[in-house]
């Protein structure tokens, strides 16, 4: 994973325009992207922009190019007690699957109740059964439609804003 701040950390603007709380208020969200496939990173990017522009509510996306990464980011975020608001997981990932990955995270006290949405091109019901089954917030099945595909930065949105979470950390 090595320099992941280097060449996976954007912050950005958010935005809301119906925030029903003052939590959120000059926030700054952290966001995990396990992602192997560059395509499915640009749309996921694209989709975040689109629906976080507010300028007082920015976020950090760190991404992981396989489940490995993922793990291994998410236990120094474990070790060091850092705020993950939300991680955005394709299912099929090298070397450590979505699965494993997503089992691994509802095991970490600090992280346990982050948010987790599942991307996949998978239809199947057991995949979704068994990801919602080890706490994914979200199952997202990834569309062949630019316009669908967008919908999840709403998603990312809603989940953050409502999360558990965004009351317990600053």
């Amino acid at each position: 994973m090595g320099e992941i701040g280097a060449r996976g950390r954007i912050d950005l603007p958010v935005f809301s325009p119906s925030l029903k709380s003052k939590r959120m208020e000059s926030r700054t969200c952290t966001i995990l992207l396990a992602e192997d496939n560059p395509g499915d990173v640009f749309l996921v990017r694209r989709a975040l922009n689109e629906s976080f522009r507010q300028p007082d509510f920015t976020y950090t996306l760190q991404l992981a190019n396989d489940g490995e990464e993922a793990i291994q980011w998410l236990e120094r975020s474990e070790a060091n007690q850092d705020k993950v608001d939300l991680v955005l997981l394709d299912l099929n990932l090298p070397r450590r699957d979505g699965i494993e990955v997503l089992g691994r995270l509802h095991t970490m006290p600090h992280l346990s109740l982050t948010p987790t949405i599942v991307m996949t091109s998978s239809d199947s019901p057991k995949d979704r059964d068994r990801c919602m089954a080890l706490g994914a917030s979200h199952y997202f099945h990834k569309p062949t439609e630019l316009a669908s595909f967008m919908e999840i930065g709403k998603i990312a949105r809603h989940l953050i804003e409502h999360s558990p979470i965004a009351e317990t950390q600053p």
